[in-house]
């Protein structure tokens, strides 16, 4: 966490955060792919700012609606842990595509910048993976790099 923060603090670009933060959760709770989307709230839009998986590229789109993800992530400002395929399924419409790429876990945890969810990060790993306890680590992170979520254009990743 110490380089990421470090990375952080000293202006570093927003590529170079991101190595950073993958590093740090990779060791912290681990994962199979793991992306950062910079959101609008007003229209549950997001566009994708990091991805480890080349099927998720970096500036792809995305249409979220309401459900059990956004009342956590929005409304009570803290992780959304969706512990299998049954919770994946019913929670995200493109859980074909995460399930393609071996995935049945998931966190999303909300980045938050001076009050306003202004992302997501999210770790996805094998059904059963995500607990709630794990779920609460990935925060840290997820404040971490919120200055940079906010402040990122895809373009330049």
């Amino acid at each position: 966490m110490g380089a990421l923060e470090a990375a952080v603090r000293d202006g570093s670009p927003a590529h170079v955060v991101f190595a950073r933060m993958h590093e740090a959760l990779a060791k912290m709770v681990g994962f199979k792919v793991l992306t950062v989307l910079k959101l609008d709230p007003r229209t549950l839009r997001s566009v994708r700012l990091y991805s480890s998986e080349a099927s998720y590229p970096i500036g792809g789109t995305k249409q979220h609606v309401r459900s059990a993800w956004s009342e956590a992530v929005f409304d009570r400002r803290t992780v959304y842990v969706a512990r299998d395929v049954a919770a994946l399924r019913a929670t995200f419409s493109d859980s074909a595509a995460i399930e393609a790429t071996g995935c049945g876990s998931i966190v999303a945890a909300p980045v938050i910048h001076e009050g306003a969810v202004v992302g997501t990060m999210n770790l996805w790993h094998r059904d059963g993976y995500y607990d709630d306890q794990k779920g609460l680590r990935t925060m840290p992170v997820a404040n971490a790099i919120a200055s940079i979520v906010r402040h990122s254009d895809p373009k330049s990743n």
